[in-house]
């Protein structure tokens, strides 16, 4: 826009008239630019997901967002209620923030490493203290691309004395969207990750601050394992995952030359099929039925070393989100079939009984995560998340 004094023969004729309009002119140019630029500047704002790490470090990190070849699939479902200062915004950018605990493991960085991904996103009426299993499921009706291409990761100190680090890009790393996304209002913010991982010729990763609200169960082992095993309590669990709605995560030793394992599970140590005492001698010498085989879950398996040694098997099984199984006791047990000459045998681990959590989800961030790119569906881990900004204008 160009602004013009009036022309009169005074201004013309004096000097200090035209430089004075002059700076008339400069002034109302400038004017104009700020009324119309400045509205634009002012309009960001940034959130920190979740709200309790705006100020401190997280009590948790993770690094599989950026690390050295290693694909990822990793959705975080956000509450409405971290999102509420974006209203009104279109989100444009969000940036990762280093975690200050974990300082040293930033070494091995050597500058330019960077890692390829996409980042699908979406509102929704999904609830982060429920996520489904399944990736799709959980996105709303409209779901957009917001970034495709390479985020290079910043080469950041490993000395560090700072209770908790900035969102600056130098030291963040920061993804400024293609496509910028219009926030709703009491919806539930999805951001699914497609990971391809990074390739640098090196081994290394970028672990970033997460936070997690840790709700356990409780564990208590009994019975014994009908083998010389390295270890006769021979099941662990991943006690944060006794939790309606999520991922129950346990391994066990194997015995040597197993060929088919399976994960036990029953509501009661007393009685199999609501009628046979246990325990129920399966096996010799000294093999058991511990819990009731309400149900049979084939697992993960690995034999050990020359077949002579003991090996381990896995299985994560998901837990129904059901208010009903909040304090929940459940029992269970590895059963193997062992090959034993020209026969098999049954090989039985000892039991446990495992208390789920009492408390329900409580931080409004979740996961849904897998290392299959293509997987339909990944393993749930309720109150988890990496510390976002997410930034909208």
């Amino acid at each position: 826009m160009n602004a013009q004094l009036p022309s009169s023969p005074a201004v013309k004729s004096s000097p200090v008239a035209r430089a004075l309009a002059a700076a008339v002119t400069t002034l109302m140019a400038v004017t104009v630019w700020a009324s119309s630029a400045a509205p634009g500047l002012a309009q960001a704002q940034a959130v920190v997901v979740p709200q309790s790490a705006a100020g401190v470090d997280g009590n948790r990190w993770m690094n599989s967002h950026f690390r050295e070849q290693d694909p990822r699939r990793i959705q975080i479902l956000i509450a409405a209620r971290h999102l509420v200062g974006l209203q009104g915004k279109r989100l444009s950018q969000l940036a990762f923030r280093k975690d200050v605990k974990t300082a040293e493991r930033y070494s091995v960085l050597r500058g330019g490493e960077s890692t390829a991904m996409r980042v699908l996103a979406s509102f929704s009426d999904a609830d982060p203290a429920k996520p489904a299993a399944s990736f799709a499921a959980n996105h709303g009706p409209t779901l957009v691309e917001v970034f495709r291409g390479a985020v290079t990761l910043p080469r950041v100190g490993v000395e560090e004395d700072r209770a908790v680090a900035t969102f600056d890009p130098s030291e963040a790393p920061t993804l400024s969207f293609n496509q910028a996304l219009p926030h709703e209002n009491a919806k539930t913010l999805v951001l699914e990750f497609l990971i391809s991982g990074g390739k640098d010729g090196h081994a290394w990763s970028w672990p970033v601050d997460a936070v997690t609200a840790f709700q356990p169960g409780t564990v208590e082992p009994y019975g014994t394992t009908c083998w010389s095993a390295q270890a006769q309590d021979a099941i662990r669990v991943v006690r944060g995952s006794l939790r309606p709605g999520m991922h129950l995560k346990t391994e066990s030793v194997a015995p040597p030359e197993s060929v088919v394992a399976f994960h036990v599970f029953g509501v009661s140590d007393k009685l199999a099929y609501g009628s046979v005492p246990l325990p129920l001698r399966i096996g010799a010498p000294n093999c058991d039925l511990l819990v009731s085989p309400d149900v049979m879950v084939p697992t993960i398996f690995f034999r050990g070393p020359d077949g002579r040694h003991d090996g381990w098997s896995a299985t994560e099984v998901a837990l129904p989100s059901n208010p009903g199984l909040y304090g929940a006791t459940l029992y269970f047990q590895y059963l193997y079939l062992q090959a034993q000459g020209n026969s098999f045998g049954l090989r039985s681990t000892n039991a446990v009984k495992a208390t789920l959590t009492k408390l329900p989800p409580s931080l409004g961030v979740s996961l849904v995560a897998s290392m299959d790119l293509l997987a339909s569906q990944g393993r749930v881990l309720l109150d988890f998340s990496p510390v976002l900004q997410i930034e909208g204008r």
